[in-house]
């Protein structure tokens, strides 16, 4: 998959499908030749062309022209850009040297072609074997300083997708200021790209808004520690025309929980340039003589065939190389959470009946929410005293009660933030990550934890342990509800305050990696005041993470669809709540297509209501496996049309489950559902008509649903491959009534 072609220094990534090409030139520089559809060779002669100044370049710092050689540092395109050079676009990375010079240029000094994956150390990662994938190492080295910078791509075997990460390596003899370090730069000639970002905040946790790539600086960033609505780590940037099913796309996605950038533009002469970095604001890192650096991975997936093969790439890739292997296929319980019915309300015995209650229902495990320990009656108090509040619960008798009846048990956690009023606080008011020239800001009523300090990290893990260790419980919902502002670490001291922001993500996964190597069997949920930590670094540690407090049909349906096109369906806690907007029917279609289940007080419902939960958790558990492991395909944009529509194909092509939903009321039109992803020459059976046609059938011409449609109406329908004898039976006028029983 990787080749160097030493007599013209090209490196070549290739698999099947995806090529990535780069050279080394006269002086050093690496320069990006090609990234897009499996190409068998290259040549260096136009490709990397430039009219302007093209014959002009710089050695031994004097100007020279040499008109065999196309080169301009201002307009080439780079795999490393340099800062405070001719090139004036956003550098790869900003050294500030012990002389106080920011100038930062870097040219090849070796390579290595790896035969074990190298991941970036304490951060997560892609789990890959060589037998997978291949990662070549190039080292650069500063042009002054022994300075060294080593850019890690791994190229996969069978998917379309180069993860790129770097490492700065002081190997000089002073301390450096390391300001700005990217993960990947793609630089590529114009071809009228748009970005797809996503933006959101607590409620419209995730929105997809489309802008076209231009020639003023775009920049998609988050600076609030790691829980930030405003802008998601995954980004789409495609071919002006492309579509779901046609065109150029890549996805970029940054393994990371913390501040995140990506900067997108065009410079004077229409090249196009992306970075993906830790965001560089409020960030700086000293760098003592022998110490390194290295960034988070980062994803970029290629499709020649539009959006939905870019988002099953990423589907692909997150399930098979990064979910923890204990639970990444693994159909999820259907459960109910205790939130919703009781908030801080609660004794033994509510929860024992809710346990009955759930049973009866065909909800398989029961999660207790906030409250149960320290004095924990509203949300004022005691985060970080997680002793259980035996006066108020019996946890030991309820966990009991629950794996008698069959049920699955879990509890929720809110283990790096620390309430003022708590014993943690009386005790070590240190622990607290907050600015002591300022009176603090309480937000909902509590500080963050200084995650920074190895101390703090031990004593919340001996805390959650001592819970763990005690009860046996299947389940944690892991929340992260206040974001980092006016921070100052007293345990990191005047001189690393810039670099709090990632030493505190740094300290979360080391929390969280201890979790999950102790409780490997644990199904771990992540959360952050909903979905405002939703990215691949928490999905390394969690198989999902809940996808919004909003749970009103109307908006799930917006939210779930922009998660869908980055994040697989199986990592998306979607579940239905007491909101009275449609019905409980329509309510469960919709979250059917995540991790399921419930937030509603169960004694509350209707015998309608209740016969209605156990008839679609039947569908939905017989199904599911579709949504976990399918092939995810748009076949209606609600950015472009009144309907969300889309389908999940099983990877062997024989099952599907569709979905269909309308949000403003219309009248009859002639409107067809067309799928995709079937197999064009295999008969079809679908159980929202009731007939059987072949592949390419539904594929082109659809299903009719020309009819009035109600505001707010679902459809949710299997479609399942039949063999040629079933279907003439049932295409026989005779046999019309019995389809479904025959089936």
């Amino acid at each position: 998959m990787i080749k160097f072609d030493a007599k013209r220094k090209i490196f070549e990534l290739s698999n099947k499908e995806y090529s990535y090409y780069f050279s080394i030139n006269k002086l050093g520089y690496l320069i990006h030749l090609y990234s897009g559809k499996k190409l068998n060779d290259i040549t260096l002669e136009r490709v990397n062309e430039r009219y302007i100044e093209r014959y002009a370049y710089l050695e031994n710092n004097k100007e020279v022209c040499d008109e065999s050689y196309y080169f301009s540092e201002q307009g080439c395109l780079f795999e490393c850009g340099s800062y405070l050079k001719s090139d004036a676009r956003r550098p790869f990375v900003i050294i500030k040297h012990s002389n106080g010079s920011e100038i930062t240029s870097f040219k090849y000094y070796s390579h290595q072609i790896l035969s074990l994956n190298v991941s970036p150390k304490d951060l997560p990662h892609f789990r890959v074997s060589s037998s997978d994938a291949e990662t070549l190492l190039v080292t650069l080295k500063d042009e002054v300083d022994e300075i060294y910078l080593d850019l890690y791509y791994t190229i996969f075997k069978d998917l379309n997708v180069i993860v790129r990460f770097s490492k700065l390596k002081n190997l000089s003899t002073k301390e450096i200021k390391l300001k700005r370090l990217c993960s990947l730069e793609l630089d590529s000639v114009n071809k009228d790209f748009e970005l797809i970002s996503v933006h959101g905040q607590r409620g419209d946790d995730r929105e997809l808004e489309k802008i076209p790539v231009n020639h003023n600086l775009t920049v998609v960033n988050d600076n609030h520690g790691g829980r930030g609505f405003r802008q998601n780590p995954s980004i789409l940037i495609k071919e002006k025309d492309a579509n779901y099913d046609f065109g150029e796309v890549y996805i970029c996605s940054l393994l990371y929980s913390g501040n995140f950038k990506f900067e997108v533009g065009l410079d004077e002469y229409d090249s196009f340039r992306l970075n993906a970095l830790i965001n560089d604001d409020c960030f700086e890192f000293s760098i003592k003589s022998g110490e390194s650096f290295e960034t988070p991975e980062c994803v970029l997936a290629y499709s020649s065939e539009g959006i939905n093969k870019a988002t099953q790439t990423m589907h692909d890739l997150v399930r098979d190389y990064l979910l923890p292997k204990e639970f990444a296929k693994k159909e999820r319980p259907i459960l109910i959470n205790s939130w919703e019915p009781f908030l801080f309300n609660f004794d033994t015995e509510k929860i024992k009946n809710l346990i009955l209650e759930a049973k009866t229902l065909g909800i398989k495990e029961v999660v207790l929410d906030d409250g149960r320990f320290g004095k924990r009656n509203n949300d004022q108090s005691s985060l970080g005293d997680w002793d259980v509040n035996l006066d108020k619960i019996n946890l030991g008798e309820v966990i009991d009660f629950a794996h008698k009846n069959d049920m699955l048990f879990g509890l929720w956690v809110e283990p790096e933030m620390i309430s003022p009023d708590s014993e943690l606080f009386k005790t070590h008011p240190e622990y607290a990550l907050y600015d002591r020239n300022y009176k603090p800001t309480l937000l909902r009523h509590q500080l963050v934890l200084d995650l920074t300090n190895p101390e703090v990290v031990d004593y919340i893990f001996a805390k959650l342990s001592n819970i763990f260790d005690k009860y046996k419980i299947d389940y944690c919902k892991w929340d992260f509800n206040r974001y980092l502002s006016e921070i100052s670490s007293l345990y990191l001291g005047d001189e690393k305050q810039s670099e709090i922001f990632h030493r505190f993500i740094l300290g979360a996964y080391k929390l969280l990696n201890k979790f999950v190597e102790r409780y490997p069997k644990i199904l771990l949920e992540t959360c952050a005041s909903g979905g405002g930590r939703f990215d691949l670094g928490m999905l390394y540690f969690s198989p999902q993470i809940w996808g919004s407090d909003e749970t009103n049909p109307f908006s799930r349906v917006m939210i779930q669809f922009a998660t869908n096109i980055f994040y697989p369906l199986s990592t998306i806690g979607a579940h239905v709540s007491a909101s009275n907007s449609l019905s409980m029917q329509d309510k469960i279609i919709i979250a059917a297509f995540g991790t399921f289940g419930y937030e509603l007080d169960p004694s509350k419902l209707t015998d309608e209501e209740k016969k209605t939960i156990l008839s679609l958790n039947k569908i939905i558990k017989d199904y599911h496996h579709i949504v976990t492991r399918g092939d995810y395909y748009v076949l209606k944009s609600p950015y472009e049309t009144n309907f969300a529509s889309w389908m999940c194909v099983s990877k062997d092509k024989k099952e599907a489950l569709v979905f269909n939903f309308n949000f403003k009321r219309e009248q009859t039109k002639a409107r067809f559902i067309r799928l995709k992803g079937l197999d064009p020459d295999k008969y079809y059976f679908n159980s929202l008509t009731n007939d059987v046609y072949k592949g390419d059938f539904y594929m082109n011409i659809g299903i009719n649903i020309s009819a009035p449609l109600k505001e707010g109406m679902t459809m949710l329908f299997v479609v399942k491959q039949v063999n040629s004898i079933v279907k003439t039976v049932l295409n026989s006028k005779a046999q019309k009534e019995k389809r479904e029983k025959l089936l």
